[in-house]
């Protein structure tokens, strides 16, 4: 019985640390040059059509996972790509 029971409880405890894991958040920040923000930058997550562009103020805010891969790109600059990680903020 008691064997029984651990294994129940680590299947649950492994799905729950999945469910965790694979979990959206939300990624805001600010993209700038050396000149001040930069308005309509494209950030899209890789391998996707997921995506959004910046504000007037080159402010943005998208949903992602960790481990995924934001592109962002703009006319007459090389794509940057960063990979979302714990913090919610990418500048």
């Amino acid at each position: 019985m008691k064997t029984k029971f651990s294994g129940f409880l680590t299947l649950f405890l492994a799905f729950l640390v999945q469910v965790t894991f694979a979990q959206e958040k939300t990624i805001s920040g600010t993209v700038s040059d050396e000149t001040g923000p930069l308005p309509g930058v494209s950030i899209i997550i890789k391998g996707t059509t997921k995506g959004t562009e910046t504000d007037f103020d080159g402010k943005y805010s998208i949903q992602a996972n960790t481990g995924d891969i934001l592109v962002f790109s703009f006319v007459g600059m090389k794509p940057q790509e960063i990979t979302v990680g714990i913090p919610n903020t990418i500048n």
